[in-house]
């Protein structure tokens, strides 16, 4: 029996389909089955190839599949070839969850950035910023990426996501509002460092004291 040319909640027999990034597959307690087929899928795979490969058969295979897509394992994909052999997968973005578009770009674009960022950065702060804005703004940021801020809502891999956000907002706050790391940070970082002392309000004039005259 061949499976139909369009599977109601996958797509078409030659759409993707996409493992959701940084899967916690030990909280969805997958079958053997739905491993099985999951490791088929990959990071990306179309999904007749999916039904080729697989030892289930196709209607077993198509039955597991929509398990995996009901408990958030896989989502569809759209791959957009870039003129290098291997596609480019927004995975993440296609991924079902409470989040508005605009909202799961903003969280993938800084998840992926932190590495290169300096806690300054990551607070949205110039080198040297003082206590006062390093404050502020991680009492912004924390607004914006705490998890428990969406509590009930479906958010998925988008929830890992913000976590370690959060956590790197947290150390860059630590950091730079203790004078004794941040001097330590600023050390290890001397481009930093001379932009601090840059940003750093010149010392006021020093006030000439009046020579008295004497007297004679």
């Amino acid at each position: 029996m061949s499976a139909p040319n369009t599977i109601i909640g996958l797509g078409a027999l030659t759409d993707h389909i996409a493992t959701v990034p940084q899967l916690d597959a030990a909280r969805l307690q997958l079958t053997a089955e739905e491993g099985s087929v999951l490791q088929l899928v990959g990071r990306v795979e179309r999904i007749d190839q999916v039904l080729a490969r697989s030892k289930l058969g196709e209607p077993r295979t198509i039955a597991v599949l929509l398990s995996l897509r009901a408990k958030g394992a896989i989502v569809p994909a759209r791959v957009v070839p870039r003129g290098a052999p291997a596609p480019v997968v927004d995975a993440a973005m296609a991924e079902e969850v409470d989040l508005e578009p605009e909202r799961k770009k903003e969280i993938i674009e800084l998840e992926r950035s932190l590495d290169a960022m300096d806690h300054f950065a990551v607070l949205g702060l110039k080198p040297g910023a003082p206590a006062s804005e390093v404050k502020q703004a991680y009492y912004n940021a924390s607004r914006r990426f705490h998890p428990d801020r969406y509590f009930g809502k479906n958010l998925g891999s988008f929830r890992a996501r913000m976590e370690r956000i959060f956590r790197r907002l947290t150390d860059a706050h630590n950091v730079l509002m203790q004078p004794d790391k941040r001097e330590a940070y600023l050390r290890a970082n001397p481009a930093l460092a001379q932009a601090e002392r840059a940003a750093a309000p010149p010392p006021p004039p020093r006030r000439l004291r009046p020579r008295l005259r004497s007297s004679c």
